[in-house]
């Protein structure tokens, strides 16, 4: 895809592009000056990050409320569901 920087150094996003990326206007972009070739990705609002976490983790609690996994940590569970621990496994020589 090909896009053209205008005289005051805009450039349009392709809409397949934003479409894919789920670029909306106002939302902020930043681009790597150390990178080799052009790269840039979307600036993430921290708060609004922050909020949406601790909003599933609300939903997640709610849900699990009498759940026999409410109170056992991710990391175990998921050892759990991969049928125990990769720490506990002995590498062999």
């Amino acid at each position: 895809m090909q896009s053209t920087i205008t005289a005051k150094g805009q450039v349009t996003i392709p809409l397949a592009l934003r479409r894919k990326f789920n670029l909306q206007a106002g939302d902020q972009i930043e681009f790597d000056e150390h990178a080799t070739v052009l790269t840039a990705r979307r600036v993430v609002n921290q708060d609004a990050w922050l909020a949406t976490v601790r909003d599933w983790q609300n939903t997640a609690s709610q849900t699990l409320k009498g759940h026999p996994w409410e109170e056992v940590k991710s990391a175990d569970l998921l050892d759990d569901l991969r049928g125990g621990s990769a720490d506990s496994e002995k590498v062999r020589p």
